[in-house]
């Protein structure tokens, strides 16, 4: 995510998309199975697009724990 980008709280769910890689499927079902919250992570907005907070979905990706694999 751009330094431009950063000021927003919330972004279009097509923009998380591109600026981490992240999917639409994987992000709904992240919601689906609760592992996110509704008002935290992520917020249907009032025109009815999926918005994601980028600063929660850091905090979130920094909470998990790594699963490095040994080769």
């Amino acid at each position: 995510m751009s330094a431009n980008e950063a000021h927003y709280r919330w972004v279009k769910l097509s923009k998380h998309c591109d600026a981490t890689g992240d999917t639409p499927d994987a992000v709904h079902a992240r919601r689906r199975k609760r592992v996110w919250t509704d008002g935290v992570q992520c917020r249907l907005g009032p025109d009815g697009n999926l918005y994601i907070n980028p600063e929660e979905y850091n905090r979130w990706v920094e909470n998990q724990p790594s699963t490095v694999r040994a080769a």
